[in-house]
């Protein structure tokens, strides 16, 4: 043991560093940017701004480990520290880091700016281009949905009283149509809640006239007796009538004349919080209705006979006008209260 000790000694001493040198190798210290994950914001909150999307976090562990968990590491901010207003978040975990592995966060806060926004909802407005044909004219037009609601800042929605979709064309159109239109972009700061789509149906009528059995279509359908609290949803929004008249009458007549009616009897009971009754779909009878100048005819059938209502309660939202039912028709219509 003690024979030439000086150069086990120095011996030992060398397999030391080289050991160390080599467990050493394997060891990475680096700095990555990870992602943070923001929570999502309930109610009429959001983010003004876009935030920061990562943070810059000192790794060190085994080579092998900390280049492939890296890039599976993420900044989580705590739902409950988002405030309305500017405020510095902290980060409170790092998620995705596996055991063995160091990591320490080089920014433990990140600026957040939360503004409040406000909902409106406005009427769906859609413009023409053209005429259909001679001998053809377009009598109506149902646009679903009839109004749309809007999110933003209080004072950029008190710039925004209508949405006005793309124009649609009548050239050579003869017959009724629907056509899908999607909402054109709104001012910056200013998004539409739900779908962009709005299905339009265009009533085309000839002007004819005619004695005998004919047939009309496109006569929209109302609700009578609706509750204020409650919006409905009905499966068909027009009906088609075969109609026999001994005197010639000019189709417009008809389709101004006449009003296809349901009736929306569910309530919204305020104390219980819910729609009484509860059974939904409602399956109700369409019935037809002739002002006095149409007494002479007689709806042989309607089509469909019946519908389903679904019924649910009314966003309370303000600039709504209840009483517009978007069907830019004129002539006679039941009392307005009874319209949805």
């Amino acid at each position: 043991m003690v024979r030439n000790w000086k150069a086990k000694l120095i011996s030992l001493i060398i397999a030391s560093i080289f050991y160390v040198n080599l467990q050493n190798s394997k060891v990475l210290i680096k700095t990555v940017n990870v992602p943070i994950d923001y929570p999502k914001l309930s109610g009429n909150l959001s983010y003004s701004k876009n935030p920061e999307k990562t943070i810059p976090v000192r790794v060190e562990g085994l080579k092998d480990v900390v280049n492939y968990y890296s890039q599976f590491m993420k900044a989580v901010i705590d739902p409950e520290d988002v405030q309305l207003g500017v405020t510095e978040v902290p980060i409170k975990r790092i998620l995705g880091v596996p055991s063995g592995v160091k990591v320490t966060k080089l920014k433990k806060t990140v600026p957040v700016e939360i503004e409040s926004r406000g909902l409106k909802v406005v009427p769906i407005e859609v413009v023409f281009e053209g005429n259909p044909p001679a001998n053809f004219e377009k009598l109506t037009q149902i646009l679903s949905p009839q109004k749309v609601t809007l999110s933003g800042k209080p004072q950029d929605l008190e710039k925004i009283s209508k949405v006005v979709l793309p124009e649609i064309s009548l050239v050579d159109r003869k017959e009724p149509f629907a056509k899908t239109v999607k909402i054109p972009d709104l001012p910056k700061g200013v998004s539409v809640l739900g779908s962009r789509d709005v299905t339009v149906n265009v009533n085309i009528i000839p002007l004819s006239y005619k004695t005998g059995e004919q047939t009309a279509a496109g006569i929209p359908i109302v609700c009578s007796g609706l509750d204020p609290k409650l919006d409905v949803e009905l499966s068909e929004e027009q009906v088609a009538i075969r109609y026999f008249s001994l005197k010639p009458i000019r189709s417009a007549q008809i389709l101004t004349g006449i009003t296809a009616q349901v009736p929306c009897n569910y309530i919204f009971d305020p104390i219980k919080n819910k729609i009484v009754p509860e059974l939904q779909p409602q399956v109700a009878k369409v019935r037809i209705i002739k002002n006095k100048d149409l007494k002479g005819i007689e709806v042989l059938q309607i089509s469909p006979e019946k519908i389903e209502i679904r019924y649910k309660v009314k966003e309370q939202n303000i600039d709504s006008d209840p009483t517009d039912d978007g069907t830019g028709m004129e002539g006679p219509s039941p009392n307005p209260s009874d319209r949805s």
